[in-house]
């Protein structure tokens, strides 16, 4: 396997996507039951075809990191969408995907090469841990895009808000653990003066705004639409400050 090979599996996923989106909007939904396994598989291949290839698992580019994010939102997609008649399936996911692999074309269709110290296993956990959480803050972006499309009335709507606090959570713990490796790997290989650095700052803010995203007092947004709203927008800027510096 080469390079070329993980750009023709990526163009495959790409088109998988193109097609559920295709499907949702003739709705003919159950049939991305069947795409959903196609693409999932695919994001599977991609994801070992990286390692294969580069020696190394995702680390900070664009073409590998987004992809580890879409394995995320795919597997857990293929978990809560496993029925395409439930009330509270989140079809809004594939738009996101379809962002999120877009993004890729910004830059090169290209590998990272082997990273300094990534034989080392807290490197590993750090990179593994930041890329599997933003995989988690997008599908709690996706339950929160998709309760503000049900009515308030509607008990779907409170299973997806609920859904997507216990995923920002969820998230919010890997990125800790990912941020406590890579501390530990800055003290060994920087020294400590590094902790207070650009990036562990950005990371510190990352962090305690998923937490305001997940524990935002009810009374106030007093609504389900206004705290779905301001979820909303707390995970997307969290996205943003990671897509940034890659």
């Amino acid at each position: 396997m080469n390079l070329q090979h993980l750009i023709f599996l990526f163009y495959i996923g790409l088109g998988l996507t193109f097609l559920n989106i295709l499907f949702i909007l003739i709705k003919k939904e159950s049939f991305t039951k069947y795409t959903t396994i196609l693409k999932l598989i695919i994001s599977a291949f991609s994801y070992i075809g990286i390692f294969l290839v580069s020696g190394h698992l995702p680390v900070y580019d664009k073409f590998t990191t987004l992809q580890n994010i879409v394995l995320v939102v795919v597997l857990l997609t293929s978990i809560y969408n496993r029925y395409p008649q439930n009330k509270d399936h989140i079809n809004i996911v594939w738009f996101v995907i379809l962002i999120l692999e877009l993004l890729i074309f910004t830059e090169d269709l290209s590998i990272s090469s082997d990273y300094y110290m990534y034989d080392k296993l807290y490197v590993i956990l750090f990179f593994q841990f930041r890329i599997t959480s933003m995989g988690l803050f997008v599908f709690a972006l996706i339950n929160q895009i998709s309760s503000l499309f049900k009515s308030a009335e509607n008990t779907i709507q409170d299973k997806l808000i609920l859904r997507a606090r216990n995923f920002t959570i969820l998230g919010a713990v890997l990125f800790l653990c990912g941020e406590f490796s890579g501390s530990f790997w800055c003290l060994l290989w920087w020294g400590d003066p590094w902790h207070w650095s650009k990036g562990f700052f950005a990371a510190s803010v990352m962090f305690m705004l998923s937490m305001l995203g997940s524990h935002l007092p009810f009374n106030l947004t007093n609504t389900h639409k206004k705290k779905a709203l301001f979820s909303v927008f707390i995970l997307s800027f969290i996205l943003v400050t990671y897509l940034l510096p890659h």
